[in-house]
């Protein structure tokens, strides 16, 4: 009996001194944690069935207040809005901005953008 409690011990001591391991991102991971942009092209849904950027989410600049939420609710999100011109983007942005979003971007006109951005 006393064999198992000394055996019993000594193994508890084992355990309890063995660090404890935490493992650490790898760069692969860490890669895939960087800050998500959210694309938005308001224009018409005739519009963006027409061709859009790519990974694009198509939200009109007349429903943005009523459809975000669908995308994200952090108010701090990157967003970037974008439409034909940048006029429907600029009305976009100013109702986005007037609901709190503080990091939102007007990136102008489709044609401008698809030679830059990858279309689909």
């Amino acid at each position: 009996m006393k064999y198992i409690l000394i055996l019993t011990a000594a193994l508890a001591a084992c355990n309890a001194s063995e660090p404890q391991v935490v493992p650490q991102p790898q760069a692969s991971q860490t890669a895939t944690i960087a800050k998500k942009v959210i694309l938005i092209d308001v224009r018409s849904p005739e519009e963006f069935q027409a061709g859009h950027l790519a990974n694009a989410h198509n939200i009109t600049h007349d429903q943005i207040d009523k459809k975000i939420s669908a995308l994200t609710t952090d108010k701090n999100a990157e967003i970037h809005l974008y439409c034909r011109t940048g006029r429907r983007a600029g009305i976009a942005l100013e109702t986005l901005t007037k609901m709190g979003y503080t990091n939102v971007k007007n990136l102008g006109g489709y044609d401008d953008l698809k030679n830059t951005y990858p279309a689909q």
